[in-house]
């Protein structure tokens, strides 16, 4: 704790300008891995969510520190890429999670950002690919620059997305299609719903697959028996802890019994 509390008294007197220290002497929480992940824990491990997931009827410093152990682990282990990590837009990211678990209830949206690195999240890798080279997923392109995997025909490039309307020419190498619609190659056309003909998934609304028996849309499983999030039309599967599956759900709101509390508690 001295520590910690000279370093912080250390950064103030610098910002006040009583030393004259210079930007190099200002440490950046972030910089690493770990500490990006340290950070990450501590902003999910709120005192709703400890709570939440202990199933304990008040929050003390040996349930949250628990929380912020396992939550660590899991950015580590599963949220992060072993290379490529840039800490540049990671105070924007923290930001979006502390928001997602405020309130111990995720949305899709909140989801895909804390489970998924979407939204502010999704620039934190600095990937080897640059503008106009191919690439399968977001972290292949340099997303610390805004440069995202913008797919055509099943195809992707690095590009800065560039948001075109609905219904129009989605040709320029950068122009990117707004959700529920994808482009066909030529124009952002709305993606199929269940029993369309499809030549690939990528036709498909979310959580629907391109049935190769049928060539037509289908659901990749059942609603009641989905695995990950992808499988689902609402971009949620919710599974009980201790299983392997669970049930497309529009929302999570966190319990002890909840599978995505195991690494909150």
């Amino acid at each position: 704790m001295i520590g910690k509390s000279l370093k912080s008294s250390f950064v103030s007197l610098c910002l006040l300008g009583a030393f004259g220290c210079s930007s190099a002497d200002v440490v950046d929480p972030n910089a690493t891995v770990s500490g990006f992940c340290e950070n990450w824990a501590n902003a999910a491990c709120s005192s709703s969510v400890v709570l939440a997931c202990s199933g304990a009827e008040k929050v003390d410093a040996d349930l949250t520190d628990d929380c912020v152990i396992s939550q660590r682990k899991f950015c580590e282990d599963d949220l992060l890429p072993s290379k490529g990590y840039s800490s540049q837009k990671a105070s924007e990211c923290l930001s979006a999670v502390k928001a997602a678990y405020s309130d111990a209830r995720l949305t899709a949206a909140e989801i895909a950002t804390v489970r998924h690195r979407g939204g502010a999240c999704n620039h934190l890798i600095k990937g080897p690919r640059s503008k106009g080279e191919s690439c399968g997923s977001n972290d292949d392109c340099d997303t610390v620059q805004d440069y995202l995997c913008v797919f055509k025909s099943g195809e992707g490039s690095c590009q800065i997305p560039a948001l075109v309307p609905n219904g129009t020419s989605c040709a320029e190498p950068d122009a990117a299609c707004n959700a529920g619609f994808y482009c066909d190659a030529e124009n952002c056309v709305q993606s199929k719903a269940v029993g369309k003909a499809c030549d690939a998934d990528y036709e498909c609304q979310t959580g629907l697959a391109c049935d190769p028996d049928t060539s037509k849309c289908a659901a990749r499983v059942s609603a009641e028996n989905c695995t990950q999030d992808s499988d689902c039309t609402t971009e949620v599967c919710d599974i009980p802890s201790g299983l392997s599956a669970g049930r497309c759900v529009s929302a999570i709101t966190l319990a002890s019994s909840t599978g995505i509390c195991e690494d909150l508690r």
